[in-house]
């Protein structure tokens, strides 16, 4: 499948509220991309930290395109969780904008460090973004996956 190619300076990031219509267009993208390909369901305690996290996306003509959390850790320190991008925006800058949109959010914050565990077939792409891996390699939800963060301050 072609990526699709708009122009992304125009498209906003933007934090959408737990339980809006939006919350809920990106908890189907996240279903879709990072859920069903691995057949697994949220459980009741991943589903009970939905509504103390933050939840970001880009939508284009009101469809959520790409989606992120963020926990906080505390200390000015935030986890990146469940980041997907659906599948025919790929591979065309979405994850990167939203990303960068999400650093410039927190730095303006006062957060300092961006903490997540990326699969083993998305470590290229976060590296590419400046985080570096921390430790070794380990299992997540059945497949690999890598600590690793970034300093934003």
């Amino acid at each position: 499948m072609k990526p699709v190619r708009q122009h992304l300076s125009g498209t906003v990031v933007k934090e959408e509220a737990f339980g809006s219509e939006a919350y809920f267009d990106m908890l189907n993208l996240r279903k879709r991309i990072l859920r069903d390909p691995l057949n697994i369901q949220w459980t009741e305690e991943e589903m009970s930290w939905e509504e103390k996290e933050r939840h970001f996306g880009c939508a284009v003509k009101g469809r959520t395109v790409a989606c992120l959390v963020i926990r906080s850790l505390g200390n000015g320190v935030v986890k990146l969780r469940q980041m997907a991008v659906a599948m025919d925006f790929q591979g065309a800058g979405w994850g990167r904008h939203l990303i960068r949109g999400v650093e410039q959010t927190l730095r303006e914050e006062l957060i300092s460090i961006i903490e997540l565990h990326a699969r083993d077939t998305a470590l290229g792409f976060y590296e590419k973004l400046g985080f570096t891996r921390e430790g070794e390699t380990f299992l997540e939800v059945n497949i690999p996956h890598w600590k690793m963060s970034k300093r934003i301050t």
